[in-house]
C-alpha cells in the first residue's frame, strides 16, 4: 500500500498486489469509513487478481483485433475503440465483485458501510452522466445504493461497527503528504 501526493481523487490496484491511494482521496474523504471502504474495494481488485487480469486481456483483444484489421490507417483506432467496448464490460463486472469482497470486508472488519455508500453518492454527482455501457465502472448511484443496504444488513445482524479509525489517526493519515486539510 501506498499513498502518492497527486490531488487527483482516486485509489487503484496494480498488478502485483500493489495498492495506490492519492492524496486527493484523503483530502475529499469525509472520514475514515469512506477510505476505509475504498481501500477495501480495492484489496478485492487484488484478491480477484483484476490488474494482472486486465493487462493480459487488455494486450490480448488489442493484439486480435489489430491481427484481424490490420495495419491500416485508421485500423488501429478502430481497435483501440473496439478494445475499450470489450474492456468496458469486462471492468464493470469486476468493479461489482471488488464492492462485493468490500462490503463482506467491512462486514467481517466491523466497520460500516454507511461510508462507502456516501463516498458513492458524492462521486455520482460527477460520474453519472456517462452512459453506463461506456464507463468502466457502474453507475456510482447504483453502488451506493448495495452499499446502504449493506450497512442495513449490518445493523440488522447486529454486527459491532467502530469506527475505521480514531480522530487522532484519521488526522495523521490526512496529513501523511504533509497536508494541512
Amino acid at each position: 500500500l501506498r499513498v502518492v501526493n497527486h490531488d487527483m481523487v482516486n485509489a487503484f490496484a496494480l498488478p502485483g498486489g500493489q495498492v495506490i491511494i492519492l492524496r486527493g482521496l484523503l483530502d475529499e474523504a469525509n472520514g475514515p469509513d469512506e477510505v476505509a471502504g475504498v481501500l477495501a474495494h480495492e484489496i478485492g481488485h487484488v484478491a480477484h487478481r483484476d490488474p494482472t487480469r486486465l493487462m493480459l486481456r487488455a494486450a490480448g483483444s488489442a493484439g486480435l483485433l489489430s491481427l484481424i484489421l490490420g495495419d491500416v490507417t485508421g485500423g488501429t483506432l478502430i481497435a483501440i475503440a473496439g478494445d475499450q467496448l470489450m474492456q468496458a464490460s469486462y471492468t464493470r463486472d469486476a468493479e461489482a465483485n471488488a464492492d462485493a469482497f468490500a462490503f463482506q470486508l467491512m462486514t467481517d472488519t466491523g466497520i460500516s458501510s454507511d461510508g462507502l455508500a456516501d463516498f458513492f453518492t458524492r462521486i455520482a454527482k460527477i460520474t453519472d452522466g456517462v452512459p453506463e455501457f461506456l464507463s468502466s465502472h457502474p453507475l456510482s448511484a447504483d453502488r451506493a445504493a448495495r452499499a446502504y443496504a449493506n450497512a442495513e444488513l449490518e445493523k440488522s445482524s447486529g454486527v459491532a461497527l467502530t469506527p475505521a479509525l480514531s480522530a487522532s489517526d484519521w488526522t495523521e493519515l490526512k496529513g501523511i503528504c504533509g497536508s494541512d486539510s
